[in-house]
């Protein structure tokens, strides 16, 4: 295969942008705002102190303020009929 291939694809967004130069500079506002942003260690410190750790299993009966469970009946036992 050539080393000089460009696909179809590419050579339309070379083109768009070469057209359309304010499409960059949306990406690169973009790109600032999400990754390039000043971090607040304060309430990052903060954060790691408020952390409670996860079962897991988001249906635990704790999260419904459930404090005492009734015990099972085993499948063996008489249903007291």
């Amino acid at each position: 295969m050539k080393g000089d291939y460009i696909s179809e694809f590419t050579l339309f967004m070379n083109h768009y942008l070469a057209i359309h130069p304010e499409v960059v500079e949306d990406q690169k506002r973009g790109w600032d705002m999400y990754w390039d942003r000043q971090v607040d260690l304060v309430a990052l410190e903060k954060a790691k102190e408020d952390y409670v750790p996860d079962d897991g299993y988001g249906f635990h009966p704790a999260y419904w303020g459930v404090t005492h469970r009734p015990p099972r009946k085993e499948s063996g036992e008489s249903q007291g009929r």
